[in-house]
């Protein structure tokens, strides 16, 4: 919200301290630094009708660069101390009450992609690197660009396009924020000319790929003027909505334009690497729907599992991961070595269901498209996830969303609920379920994950950034048909798709942060949000859990006892396994890890990787983590 600078005279003193009280404990405080400099920033002063001055000053505070700027043009500055701070009285003659009203100097600062309004006097504002100071006479009423908007989801050259230009402003006696549209304001886009309608807008006919300029003005004769004078530019990239740099500076910083994203080179490196390297049910998936068979030598050792274990002990996490990977692999579930997994899987009582068993129980549900009738089915398990739905407000912002385990938001397993959600958002109808009620709530936890970003684009989840945390979002948005680069998921230094390719390593893996390298985990999950953005770019939406095969002409699974079961290959089957214990039970948050399955590792020396080693304790520790009831 705006601030006064200090009152216009003494018999409103009291009445502006009162009120500057308020906004500095309720308005967005700007002045916590991140970094407080003494180097030159940029500042603009604008009388009602004109720019007074505009240069660059060194200064640690915004009054400290007006005060030089003015002298160094010599252009008279009035102003005195207030228990508030510093009160501008006047510049260059002009006072404050100039026109009968609370009318005098004020001032906002624009940063990168950032306007913000400040809550202190300039003498408090302490600068930020890349500042732009507007110093600007008008009063509480008087708007500024701090919003501009665009009416496509992606701009092209030489396609027409509308801008629309508002001021956005908290409005205290309503309790809410307030869109005011610049009306009738003369707008220039590079060197053409045009005028606000009422609502804000100006229609483009066309512009060319790259860099563009605009300014606002709206001046009037012996009036204060409709909108602050300002400008900015935005880069039409043929890729997304434009990001408007409010900066006066003449052209964008080189590290501010993000290169185009290539994710179809980036798709191609991912799944090289991960058809060299394949070695679980998840690979399988990726991999099938590119008609490339995944390397299945774990599944004899699933097959000696269950003889050594009763299939009714296997967690469902494991049963649904097996279930899709064997349909994947082109094997029938009903009948793996004798085993029918879906009837064990489905025949169980839901009460005992982890969170996560749920969400992928349903997922493998659509991926196998089951038609027979089970203890469980498609209503219950939807049911399950809706009743399972947390919401609470934090940060002042209200959060709807799943968790793995606990009573906190968890943003990988509620990306995972809107995937298997996802069909029914788009229209899928199930006896007993309210598809609207289903759409609100996924709807909300959308809106979630972008509260979760940060700057960059990365959503925070529970343990700090991760590049799965970004794929499993990206894989749920795109099966709802939303842009993981769009307005909702672009943040002031990156998007949803920047963010999760900043994590690539080498040979086409990715990291899972700056400490895990090249992590297999996250090489994975991260190919299958490339498939899923890749197809997205095509067809506008993609269910990567949407399966198509024909489940009646799979053959069943039966093991061939053969030579060529050597002890290198059974120790290569027990490496393998280890990744898929890994990948089932933790990357998809399994709480309940069977002991006796890590066994397989190494008494001595290592053949897997330190960080891996780490992922096995942890999963230790969380299996011991008690069920939710």
């Amino acid at each position: 919200m705006k601030k006064r600078l200090r009152g216009f005279n003494k018999h409103i003193s009291l009445f502006i301290g009162a009120m500057l009280l308020i906004f500095q404990f309720s308005a967005l405080n700007i002045t916590k630094a991140s970094e407080v400099i003494g180097e030159e920033v940029s500042i603009r002063v604008e009388a009602p009708d004109k720019t007074i001055i505009e240069g660059k000053e060194t200064g640690t505070t915004a009054y400290e660069v007006l005060e030089k700027v003015l002298k160094k043009n010599n252009i008279s500055l009035e102003a005195e101390d207030s228990q508030y701070g510093k009160f501008i009285k006047g510049i260059s003659g002009i006072n404050s009450g100039e026109f009968g009203g609370y009318d005098g100097w004020l001032y906002y600062i624009k940063n990168g992609t950032k306007v913000e309004a400040a809550s202190v006097s300039m003498d408090s504002y302490k600068l930020n690197k890349g500042d732009n100071i507007v110093v600007y006479y008008g009063n509480s009423d008087t708007p500024y660009i701090n919003t501009i908007d665009f009416n496509k989801e992606i701009i092209k050259e030489n396609e027409k396009f509308e801008m629309i230009f508002s001021f956005k402003n908290f409005d205290y006696t309503l309790n809410k924020e307030i869109v005011q549209p610049i009306k009738g304001a003369k707008v220039t886009i590079d060197d053409k000319e045009y005028i606000t309608d009422s609502e804000g807008t100006i229609v483009i006919e066309a512009l060319s790929k790259g860099e563009h300029q605009y300014s606002v003005s709206g001046y009037e004769k012996d009036k204060l003027p409709r909108v602050i004078k300002d400008r900015g530019k935005f880069v039409i990239d043929n890729l997304k909505k434009p990001l408007i740099y409010f900066n006066d500076n003449n052209s964008i910083k080189k590290e501010e334009i993000k290169k185009p994203k290539d994710i179809k080179s980036q798709l191609e490196l991912t799944l090289n690497y991960i058809k060299n390297n394949s070695s679980n049910s998840w690979a399988a998936l990726s991999l099938d729907k590119y008609g490339i068979k995944s390397d299945e030598g774990y599944l004899k050792t699933w097959v000696e599992d269950m003889e050594k274990e009763n299939l009714t002990e296997l967690n469902a996490i494991d049963i649904e991961s097996k279930i899709m990977g064997l349909t994947a692999l082109g094997y029938s579930s009903y009948d793996f070595a004798g085993h029918n997994l879906v009837e064990e899987l489905y025949n169980r009582n839901l009460s005992d269901f982890y969170n996560n068993e749920v969400a992928f129980g349903l997922l493998a549900y659509n991926y196998l498209n089951i038609k027979d009738d089970y203890k469980i089915g498609e209503k219950e398990l939807i049911e399950s996830l809706l009743n399972l739905k947390l919401s609470y407000k934090a940060d002042d912002k209200n959060l709807v969303g799943w968790t793995w385990y606990g009573d906190k938001i968890d943003p990988d397993m509620t990306a995972v609920v809107i995937s298997a959600l996802s069909p029914y958002y788009r229209g899928k109808e199930v006896d007993g379920i309210d598809n609207k009620k289903l759409k609100d709530s996924v709807d909300e936890a959308v809106k979630t994950l972008s509260l979760l970003q940060n700057q960059n684009g990365d959503i925070l989840g529970q343990y700090g950034i991760a590049s799965e945390t970004n794929s499993f979002a990206i894989i749920a948005l795109t099966s709802l048909g939303i842009n993981p680069e769009g307005e909702m998921f672009t943040k002031e230094k990156g998007d949803l798709v920047s963010a999760l390719l900043s994590y690539s390593g080498d040979n086409g893996q990715f990291n899972h942060d700056d400490k895990a390298k090249n992590n297999y985990i996250s090489t994975e999950e991260a190919l299958r949000a490339l498939i899923s953005l890749d197809e997205f770019s095509r067809n506008g939406s993609y269910d990567y859990y949407k399966g198509s095969k024909d489940l009646k002409s799979l053959p069943s699974f039966k093991i061939k006892e053969s030579e060529e079961t050597k002890e290198d290959e059974s120790k290569n089957n027990e490496i393998k396994e280890t990744e898929e214990i890994v990948n089932d039970n933790l990357a998809q948050g399994n709480k309940n890890v069977n002991e006796s399955r890590l066994s397989v590792l190494p008494k001595t020396g290592s053949l897997i990787s330190f960080y891996s080693m780490i992922i096995v304790s942890f999963a230790f520790i969380v299996s011991g983590i008690k069920k939710i009831k």
